[in-house]
């Protein structure tokens, strides 16, 4: 419409000034002009027909109709002739083309405001489209975002099932019918999860656990609580399980009880073996002390209800400490370990035995009505103890003294163990392998041993205890060589007591230590005091026991230089006898002890010699200088031909090692003889003195002849 009017306006300009006349380029410009206006409103038309198109096509053609007279007038040359129509046709084109294009301009307005507004709305709906399209998309993405995380938590759930320690299975309520069964059955029972399901649980669990199974697949009892039983496996043997029950039978996803099962069977078998450690000794693997008093107690409440009484015997090995320390502690836990195995063979089933402690051991047994019953099965143990032990390439006999005590019901577990412990003490002080039964005495002469022990710790402060002599004799000579200080306790209600009523007790209670102490100190000083009083003959040497606590004593070697010192007597005439034992029991301390009192100048003995083990090998490593042969290889010397054989042995040993020798216990005048053949250089016994205090020992040594004619008749 714009180019339609420029057109137009190019004509009317073309008007207003007219030239003389009319060329023909001018012309064709103006046909060339009217051919644009032409195309221009059919265009125009094409874009809006109706009423503007026709107002102006007139136009149009009304300029057209105009210029074409114009043309017409200059053409015949006429050119004052005026001619204002075709100006005024351009004119009204001009105002036409402007009112039309100012209408143009409202409609593309109109049109403008409603591309905007449609625009807008489009623009609005689309948004909202893209929203709704964005929410499905989002809910689509959520759904498939909540099928993943389904199939992951499945897959993941799957997984768990299958490794973890628990086994899942789902089983029908009330008859227990595997529905569901978890593949990590297999590490449980060796199965597969296709071998159970179908098949109700009872089938896998042992006969004894049936009602356990029934519980956990009872819906009222099955969630409450867990519950044990064993299944078994596909070898043949039982796995202990623990089982959590869930009832999840309104479940349609599952509708059954879910059962979470765990194998406890290494659990089990270490809570089975710390019980067992805790009722049992570890080394023989008998009962052990609580639980030997645990059913004790129990026997004795079953007599206190009119039950039949039972019966507990106290056994205690005899000289088991003289086997632990020369053979070793290895061999010493052998013998222990075949004591257990021969006392439990020799007992019943209900019978219970036990080891109470090193080698003392605890029998109880039920329903043996009287002591009669006890001695019997006493005897029967003393019988299996009695077979030789082949250890080691060598055959070992052992006893044991026994001590019974009835459990009626009437006393305390306490009191029946002590009664048996007392009846046991009895049966050793009778000799060994002995069977006592218990008596009230018992328990006064333990309780006056006790009364006893009290009184001795302050003997040695009160001036109770005094030292006797016994005369060793030079069996050659005939005189008397040295003597042995024997401890005696002049107690004030109970007379004087010898060295056996008391010095084992000392060893106990551990006042052997102070008493021996002084015994060395009086010794020497008395001994001394006898040789300063001599003339002419050569000193007395006097031998002093000494225990194994003593010797323990670090301060031992400086308390006896101390006394040596403190009574002047010289080191060489004092003798220290060491039980035979003590020398392999702690070796090194003790060959340490003995080295520091050698250095002192004494000399050190081996007393009892011969009722140890394996003392022969360590006589050339130990400082000693003096061998005692034990009474008992001295009694029936003269009538035992063997025995005389052993003797003899021993003395060619002490002289063939450079050891003096004293014979021990001799009685008879035939004994001293049979020595005196084997040219065994010292001896002592009640055929040359009993012990005797300081001043009788004066006496007997101015008697000296007497002894020479004792000798003489030997």
């Amino acid at each position: 419409l714009s180019a339609f009017r420029e057109h137009a306006r190019a004509d009317m300009l073309a008007s207003t000034t007219p030239p003389s006349r009319v060329s023909p380029p001018q012309i064709a410009q103006g046909l060339r002009i009217y051919g644009e206006l032409l195309r221009t409103l059919r265009a125009l038309r094409a874009i809006e027909p109706g009423a503007q198109a026709d107002r102006l096509e007139r136009h149009v053609a009304g300029v057209y109709a105009a210029g074409m007279r114009t043309i017409a007038l200059r053409a015949g040359g006429n050119v004052r002739v005026r001619d204002d129509g075709f100006a005024t046709a351009v004119r009204g084109l001009d105002a036409e083309t402007q009112r039309a294009a100012v209408r143009q301009e409202r409609v593309a307005e109109d049109a403008s405001r409603r591309a905007d507004a449609f625009i807008l709305g489009s623009l609005g709906a689309g948004l909202a489209l893209l929203l709704l399209l964005g929410m499905q998309l989002a809910r689509v993405r959520r759904r498939a975002g909540v099928v993943e995380a389904e199939q992951r938590s499945e897959r993941r759930v799957g997984a768990l099932v299958e490794h973890s320690t628990d086994v899942v299975a789902v089983i029908a309520p009330g008859d227990g019918t595997i529905r569901w069964q978890a593949p990590s059955i297999r590490r449980m029972l060796g199965r597969s999860a296709d071998d159970v399901v179908g098949r109700p649980l009872a089938e896998l669990a042992h006969p004894d656990d049936a009602a356990a199974v029934r519980r956990a697949s009872d819906r009222v009892i099955a969630p409450k609580c867990s519950h044990a039983f064993r299944l078994r496996h596909a070898d043949g043997g039982w796995r202990h399980v623990e089982a959590v029950a869930a009832d999840r039978c309104d479940d349609p996803a599952v509708e059954g009880i879910v059962l979470s099962m765990r194998d406890v069977s290494q659990r089990k078998a270490l809570e089975d073996r710390l019980r067992h450690q805790a009722f049992h000794d570890n080394l023989t693997g008998l009962a052990n002390r609580a639980l030997f008093e645990d059913r004790l107690g129990h026997a004795l409440a079953r007599a206190r209800r009119d039950g039949p009484p039972a019966a507990v015997l106290f056994l205690d090995l005899d000289d088991f400490k003289t086997i632990n320390d020369s053979l070793g502690h290895g061999v010493g836990d052998q013998v222990l370990r075949t004591v257990a195995e021969r006392v439990a063979g020799a007992l019943r089933a209900v019978d219970t035995a036990a080891r109470l402690g090193g080698d003392e051991f605890a029998i109880l047994l039920h329903d043996v009505g009287d002591a009669a019953g006890a001695r019997e099965v006493a005897g029967r143990l003393q019988a299996a103890l009695a077979a030789p032990l082949e250890l080691d390439g060598r055959t070992l006999t052992f006893g044991a003294s026994i001590g019974v005590a009835l459990a009626d019901g009437r006393t305390g577990v306490e009191e029946v163990l002590r009664n048996a412990d007392v009846a046991m003490y009895s049966a050793k002080a009778h000799g060994k392998r002995g069977v006592a039964v218990f008596e009230e005495e018992m328990h006064l002469r333990v309780l006056e041993r006790l009364e006893l022990s009290s009184e001795l710790r302050n003997a040695v402060a009160a001036g109770q205890l005094e030292v006797d002599y016994q005369p060793i004799v030079d069996l050659g000579a005939g005189r008397v060589a040295g003597v042995e200080a024997l401890v005696r306790w002049n107690h004030p209600t109970r007379g004087r007591l010898g060295p056996v009523q008391f010095i084992g007790l000392a060893e106990e209670t551990g006042t052997i230590v102070g008493l021996g102490l002084h015994v060395l100190r009086v010794a020497c000083a008395e001994v001394h005091a006898i040789n300063e009083e001599r003339v002419g003959p050569a000193p007395l040497h006097v031998s002093v026991n000494v225990s194994t606590k003593q010797l323990q004593d670090p301060a031992f070697p400086a308390a006896v230089a101390a006394v040596l010192a403190e009574t002047g007597l010289p080191a060489e005439q004092l003798v220290l006898e060491l039980t035979e034992t003590l020398l392999v029991d702690d070796r090194e301390e003790i060959m340490g002890q003995l080295e520091r009192l050698k250095a002192l100048g004494l000399r050190l003995a081996v007393d009892d010699f011969g009722t140890g083990y394996s003392v022969l090998s360590y006589l050339q490593q130990f400082p000693v200088d003096l061998l005692k042969i034990d009474k008992s290889f001295i009694d029936d010397l003269h009538r035992r031909p063997e025995k005389a054989k052993l003797v003899a042995g021993i003395v060619n040993l002490g002289a063939s090692l450079n050891l003096q020798v004293v014979a021990e216990g001799i009685e008879e005048v035939a004994q001293a003889a049979e020595l005196r053949a084997m040219r065994s250089p010292y001896g002592q016994g009640y055929l040359y003195s009993r012990p005797v205090g300081a001043s009788a020992l004066r006496a007997l040594l101015a008697a000296q002849p007497e002894l020479g004619s004792l000798a003489d008749a030997a």
